[in-house]
């Protein structure tokens, strides 16, 4: 209730998946059917069914131009309520997303617009809150006076990482992301005990959360400060953001390591291509500049919004890279080669390799390009190309080869297409963050494009022919396969060639899928409609129900695949043959025929008494 004390479960900016969350969630204890209250006066703007998302939301629109959004609730309260399923029964859909006019539902401070819940994408019951202006953008709740949250817990420090970001940068000696784990000092500040070796233009990652009293959360931060030998070089601000950008966020945290281990970085530089308003930096980006061989501080000060903070301080000393090659009087073959690409730079890793006189070779369609190590590291020999100079198709290192496969350098920013025999790739102007090397393998109807740790801004369009069989095709369409699993992207055949969209790179494969959506009809009465729907392949697509040929609405939990039917007249109750058909993305249908019953209520067993 207003005015009672209460606590969050997240705030604007928390790291979520693939976007900043944008607003405060507000616990309602576990329970749902509490009672939301607007804001503030002003009009329904925007009122929306969604089966993920934000579930049951409502956009109220402010005189002052700003607007507050209500998300995951459980239903909508009095003639909002009867407009949005009136709607829903005239466009005959469960989703909906509805524009009413200005000031045909309006609302004072403080009234009960609907009631709290756990629809859409929601991990639990609770009350997402947003407030927005005029310009779509998020902006920070707690700066608008919420008094029933209190907070007086600093954030914490995990984790800071620091990489090389050009080819002549090292950490520690090498071309290599380092991560070291901060020290608790006596007085509350953190510390990393030794000092880091470095040199060139190397990039700070750092893990940290915010905690707030009462709550075992964590949460986003607030601001991040950062400053090289007492000067300031970087600072994130989170008091807005664009909505409509919010997948810019994985180019602003270590997207290779959040997909390797599910731990999120904040990147503490501007890297390339990005188009959020939310740092401040100097000349170099936020990059540090060791080009020394002097020792400088390092020191990071993380706030929350309650203006808690906690600060990490460490040393780092610059060095010169030092003697790359390592003198050997015999030749010995690497036992392995393996190659990664971190944005421009190609880092070729030779295990066991030595030579009086190491190189690599790199070979083009049209040349070959000789390389000598750049260092040596416990027993492989390290070389290091720039991919902005020319794309090897394959690496010789001793007696072995490895296959690239790069195809094409595509540049960020504009439409262009890569066409071959075998595929075609195209990329609109909002594709890429940064320039993409690119990189195809195929086998059989498996197709890999580059690896699944290089974020993708937006769509880009995939045709390819398969090499191996298919037998049916109207069934047959493209998974993404990442971590073991598969997930549902479609795509649409012309002769023997499928093309599919994807926001994500990696490995893509065909399945056919020819099993119908299973349904379980819990009830089927005059008064209701249940049942659980579910599919276990390609996912449920859509579903329908029709009593007696007329259309009923039927409200959908995607998470417990639950749906139940909502009458437009609760009075008028159902009669005559129920159709309900459930049909899934790759086509396959479930048409289940029953005759409406009552439930058949079984009397417990009576106990005669003994005497």
């Amino acid at each position: 209730m207003p005015g009672q004390a209460n606590s969050l479960a997240g705030v604007l900016g928390d790291l979520r998946t693939n976007h900043y969350h944008g607003g405060l969630d507000i616990r309602t204890q576990q329970r749902e059917g509490l009672a939301v209250h607007a804001a503030a006066e002003g009009y329904v703007y925007r009122v929306a069914v969604q089966g993920t998302g934000y579930g049951n939301v409502i956009y109220l629109r402010h005189p002052n131009g700003l607007t507050t959004v209500y998300g995951h609730l459980q239903k909508f309260g009095g003639k909002l309520g009867d407009y949005v399923r009136q709607e829903q029964y005239k466009k005959q859909s469960f989703t909906i997303d509805l524009y009413p006019e200005p000031g045909q539902f309006t609302y004072k401070k403080g009234e009960v617009m609907a009631l709290s819940g756990n629809t859409g994408g929601s991990g639990g019951p609770h009350l997402h809150f947003e407030i927005r202006d005029s310009q779509n953008n998020y902006l920070n709740p707690l700066f608008f006076g919420f008094r029933e949250i209190r907070d007086n817990t600093p954030p914490t420090f995990l984790n800071l990482a620091l990489r090389p970001m050009t080819i002549e940068s090292r950490v520690n000696g090498r071309f290599n992301r380092q991560a070291y784990k901060p020290v608790r000092q006596s007085n509350g500040s953190y510390r990393i005990p030794q000092t880091i070796r470095a040199t060139g233009q190397v990039g700070l990652e750092l893990h940290a959360y915010d905690l707030m009293s009462g709550t075992g959360f964590r949460y986003g931060l607030h601001c991040i400060e950062v400053k090289l030998d007492g000067r300031e070089v970087f600072v994130y601000n989170m008091e807005k953001f664009p909505s409509l950008s919010t997948r810019d966020y994985n180019n602003l945290i270590d997207y290779r390591t959040e997909q390797e281990t599910g731990t999120r970085f904040y990147k503490l530089y501007n890297p390339d291509g990005n188009i959020f308003d939310i740092f401040k930096t100097d000349n170099y980006q936020g990059k540090l500049q060791i080009n020394d061989t002097l020792t400088h501080e390092v020191s990071i000060k993380i706030f929350d919004s309650f203006e808690n903070w906690s600060q990490l301080s460490f040393s780092i000393r610059g060095e010169s890279t030092g003697e790359a090659v390592q003198p050997a009087t015999t030749e010995t073959s690497p036992q392995y080669i393996q190659a990664d690409a971190q944005d421009n730079i190609l880092k070729v890793t030779a295990q066991g390799y030595r030579s009086p006189e190491p190189f690599a070779n790199y070979y083009t369609e049209r040349r070959r390009v000789q390389e000598e190590p750049a260092y040596f590291d416990n027993g492989s020999a390290v070389f290091l190309t720039d991919l902005r100079n020319y794309l090897p198709d394959s690496v010789q290192v001793g007696g072995r080869i490895t296959p690239l496969s790069y195809k094409a350098s595509i540049a960020p920013g504009k439409a262009a297409t890569y066409d071959s025999d075998r595929w075609t790739i195209k990329f609109d102007t909002t594709s890429l963050f940064d320039t993409l090397h690119l990189a195809i393998r195929q086998n059989l109807n498996t197709l890999t494009i580059n690896e699944p740790v290089i974020p993708l801004r937006h769509y880009i369009q995939v045709t390819y022919r398969p090499d191996g069989p298919v037998i049916n095709k109207e069934r047959t369409q493209v998974y993404r396969y990442n971590r073991g699993g598969y997930s549902f992207l479609g795509g649409t055949w012309q002769d023997d060639r499928v093309t599919f969209s994807t926001r994500e790179l990696g490995t893509f494969i065909l399945q056919t899928d020819t099993t119908p959506p299973s349904v379980n009809l819990v009830e089927h009465s005059r008064r209701q409609i249940r049942a659980y729907i579910s599919d276990g392949m390609s996912g449920i697509d859509s579903f329908r129900a029709l009593v007696n040929g007329e259309w009923v609405l039927m409200n959908y939990e995607y998470k417990t695949r639950y749906i139940w039917s909502e009458k437009l007249d609760e009075s008028q109750p159902f009669e005559g043959e129920l159709v309900l058909e459930v049909k899934d993305k790759a086509g396959n249908s479930t048409i289940l025929r029953t005759e409406i019953a009552e439930p058949v209520v079984r009397k417990a067993p009576t106990r005669k008494r003994r005497r």
